[in-house]
């Protein structure tokens, strides 16, 4: 993402008031200083606010504004903020591909037209919703006079392939080390005989922070719903130790729903005798579906809705003129869940058990109603076993309500209870499994079990990791693909793998078991040379449309004094536009565009976005 510099505005010295208070009739005495002129006073005071300003430039703080959307969604470059027709989800669209650079001139045949919600996948029109430009960050520069950058550090930086100019990304590979990507995961190694090591971020609270949402309960496609597509979360006949992920039979004599209040409810009666589930599967819907619905009439659904694996779909790319290439490819594991619960009675065995899958694994988190204690374990399908990683004791007993949020990313359990992580003593780590591809059981990934308990669950929330894409500049990968004809040529015994296409990976995500064949078979995996002693590697958080330290052709690194600084703070999201129905009125137009219709530029009056002024995780 390159990043422009915003001058700072300038320092005035207001001069004091004149007394105007009548002279004493006694003179006083007289002062051996001699009382410098308004205009010197001036001068002088526009020196030191120069020479200040300078200094802080230079060694503290310095303004910049993001363009691109490389970093989104934790920086937004120049975008567009959309409340979906449907669903009502608020979420924001990447429109820096619609303007020249840094002149923001309008490019011929570049406006956006429509964008697809990430939440319920309706595709809405954007055309005239008011644009914005990129969010306006401070980059604390003293912190790498003194030390070196730290790891997931956000990092402003010179462009080794551009010098002239600024770019912004997330800090991933330290000096010395060996990169690799693969499974939408980050590995690192000091020596190619070492073990690879996934790389974690050290505070959960930054994991948390960079999550992608996948589904908001709360905002549900009522349409289609109405129609009779099947919502996402219901009640279901579940035997976790059962591996065939196939047909999931509802239950009847289960859970409750209460589909206007988006409320989920079991009594003690219900769930005295056995273990009641609530069962998250991905029905998504796609561009067939709803138009099936928005006809009039509506018309059937061309097909019976069947779920689908969660993928690394991205909703800031997903506008008309990008969707081809940058549309959800592959399967990600990494799921973190959230909710409330209020628990109104418990038995002696009451137990609340959340579920997430991953391939051959079942990790969950198990609590104990009667006593607090909470473990952390997991169910192997392949070894048929069952492993608990943690236990430790919380306040989290007898009735009372709760928020809950329980992740599984990057080989880590955590939970949070009421906003707050809870420290386990192994930290929730645990070994990956020998294999690492999709099965039938990451069509429902998630569920919610209830024993000998009342309760209810509302605000369910489903989000997931960043999925790194294992991707290579197109000059490295025909040097790479030339070496293996060389090698084959001489008599090598090395085949060239089959390159499956993104987009047969994408229609396999209702069949995980072709998916993964289809996986194998993708290049999925990308090593990078090892980085030398004063060198970086940075990815950008929104990895389909990053051009980064994967993507260079002459480096993949980033050298020690081409650092600039640490992004630390947005200070300016956006004025948010207020009157003529939100939109505010247009005082200035881009540049470019042709015929009678205009584009507006900015639009006022306007409010500060206060809840996008926050600091960078």
């Amino acid at each position: 993402m390159n990043v422009v510099w915003m001058s700072k505005a300038r320092r005035k010295k207001q001069s004091a008031d004149l007394d105007k208070t009548p002279a004493a009739t006694k003179p006083k005495a007289k002062s051996k200083y001699v009382q410098p002129s308004p205009a010197r006073e001036t001068i002088e005071s526009l020196v030191v606010a120069f020479i200040l300003a300078f200094l802080f430039r230079t060694f503290e703080a310095e303004a910049f504004v993001i363009p691109t959307g490389s970093m989104a969604e934790t920086l937004n470059g120049r975008h567009k903020e959309i409340d979906c027709e449907q669903c009502q989800w608020h979420y924001h669209i990447g429109a820096s591909q619609e303007v020249n650079g840094d002149s923001e001139t309008l490019l011929p045949n570049a406006r956006i037209n429509s964008s697809v919600c990430p939440n319920c996948r309706f595709e809405n029109t954007v055309r005239d919703t008011p644009v914005f430009h990129g969010d306006r960050i401070l980059v604390n520069k003293f912190p790498y006079e003194i030390s070196d950058p730290d790891r997931w550090d956000v990092v402003v930086f010179k462009n080794p392939e551009e010098p002239m100019r600024n770019f912004i990304k997330r800090l991933v590979g330290l000096p010395n080390e060996y990169l690799l990507i693969e499974g939408g995961d980050v590995y690192a190694r000091k020596n190619e005989t070492d073990e690879w090591d996934i790389l974690r971020k050290n505070d959960p609270y930054k994991q948390l922070s960079l999550q992608m949402i996948v589904y908001d309960n709360n905002y549900p496609e009522k349409l289609l719903l109405e129609k009779g597509w099947p919502e996402r979360w219901a009640a279901v006949k579940h035997d976790h130790t059962d591996d065939s992920g196939s047909g999931l039979e509802p239950d009847t004599g289960g859970w409750s729903a209460d589909t206007e209040q988006r409320v989920y409810a079991i009594t003690r009666n219900e769930s005295a005798d056995q273990t009641r589930w609530l069962k998250y599967r991905h029905f998504v819907p796609d561009e067939e579906a709803w138009g099936a619905v928005m006809n009039d009439p509506a018309l059937p659904f061309e097909e019976e809705p069947t779920p689908r694996l969660i993928s690394d779909f991205c909703g800031y790319n997903e506008t008309q003129a990008r969707r081809r290439s940058s549309s959800g490819h592959f399967w990600v594991g990494d799921l973190t869940v959230s909710c409330a619960i209020d628990v109104t009675d418990t038995g002696e065995n009451g137990e609340l058990l959340l579920e997430l899958t991953e391939g051959i694994r079942d990790y969950q988190c198990r609590f104990s109603l009667k006593t607090g204690k909470v473990t952390l374990e997991y169910f192997d399908h392949a070894l048929e076993q069952q492993k608990v990683l943690d236990e430790v004791e919380t306040s989290f007993s007898g009735v009372g309500s709760h928020t809950l949020t329980f992740s599984n990313v990057d080989n880590r359990l955590n939970l949070w209870i009421d906003g707050k992580l809870i420290p386990f003593p192994g930290k929730g780590e645990y070994e990956a499994p020998a294999t690492s591809l999709p099965t039938n059981r990451d069509l429902s990934p998630v569920g919610i079990a209830v024993t000998d308990a009342e309760l209810n669950v509302s605000d369910l929330r489903l989000t997931r990791d960043i999925f790194y894409r294992a991707e290579q500049s197109i000059r490295v990968q025909m040097e790479r693909y030339e070496r293996m004809a060389r090698q084959r040529d001489l008599g090598d015994e090395f085949d060239i793998p089959d390159r499956t296409s993104q987009m047969d990976l994408m229609f396999a995500l209702d069949e995980p078991e072709k998916y993964a064949e289809l996986y194998l078979k993708y290049e999925h995996s990308v090593e990078f040379p090892p980085l030398k002693d004063d060198e970086f590697f940075v990815l950008g958080d929104n990895s389909p449309a990053s051009l980064d330290s994967r993507l260079w052709d002459d480096t993949h690194a980033v050298p020690r004094h081409a650092m600039l600084g640490k992004a630390f703070f947005i200070y300016w999201p956006h004025g948010v536009p207020f009157m003529n129905g939100g939109e505010g009125f247009p005082i200035t137009y881009h540049r470019g565009e042709t015929g009678d219709e205009r584009y507006p530029k900015m639009r006022v009056p306007f409010y500060p976005n206060v809840p996008r002024m926050e600091r960078i995780r």
